[in-house]
């Protein structure tokens, strides 16, 4: 193959990237991906000898890389309030607010569903970030719905619910989480929280506390 295509398909292949990374809503994602596209483009730059696209594109990935350790290093506060405690009225406005996406995750969700159940909003770093909603059923807990806006999807909630406030489910007879669900955002996010697929039925994800 000729040498001259080789660096072209580089650089292509490292605009793609960096296109990539500007469709995720995710922050971090987006840091990462850029980063990496951005290295691979300043590779470009250096193989066809042009200085300036090579020194561009290596600032931005030491831009990207501070960013990614500073967030990898950083600590966040969460807090799980009763959706009582915070009042029908807000959780009804957050349901409204990002229904379309719960309907992704969760279809035939409504705002009843959550009432009845045991509905908690999770705050990062005071920020009202998600929804966790469970009902229970004697040692078990059937999870309605585990939602995170876009921007905060990076697991730290997940390890927040499920490991760190685990003896308070567990305090409250609470033995196994399940889901059921074939949604592979939703999937790929249950089984990095530990929990692991019946296999008896794929769709139902096991999380024994």
């Amino acid at each position: 193959m000729n040498v001259d295509w080789v660096k072209e398909l580089i650089g292509y292949g490292a605009s793609l990237i960096i296109l990539v990374s500007l469709c995720m809503t995710n922050v971090f994602r987006l840091r990462m991906i850029n980063l990496i596209g951005s290295a691979v483009f300043g590779w470009y730059g250096w193989m066809i000898g042009s200085l300036p696209v090579c020194v561009i594109n290596f600032v931005i990935v030491g831009i990207d890389g501070w960013y990614v350790v500073r967030v990898l290093m950083s600590s966040a506060y969460f807090e799980l309030a009763p959706a009582s405690s915070v009042g029908e009225g807000y959780l009804k406005r957050f349901f409204l607010y990002h229904e379309r996406e719960l309907l992704q995750f969760t279809p035939g969700l409504t705002l009843n569903s959550l009432l009845e159940a045991n509905t908690c909003l999770l705050f990062r770093d005071l920020l009202p970030v998600g929804l966790f909603s469970y009902r229970q059923e004697g040692e078990e807990a059937r999870i309605v719905t585990d939602f995170m806006i876009p921007e905060y999807r990076d697991f730290k909630a997940g390890r927040f619910v499920y490991r760190t406030k685990r003896m308070f489910f567990k305090e409250q007879g609470i033995k196994r989480f399940i889901a059921v669900t074939t949604q592979p955002q939703q999937v790929k996010y249950l089984l990095k929280n530990g929990f692991v697929r019946d296999a008896g039925d794929e769709a139902r994800l096991v999380n024994d506390l």
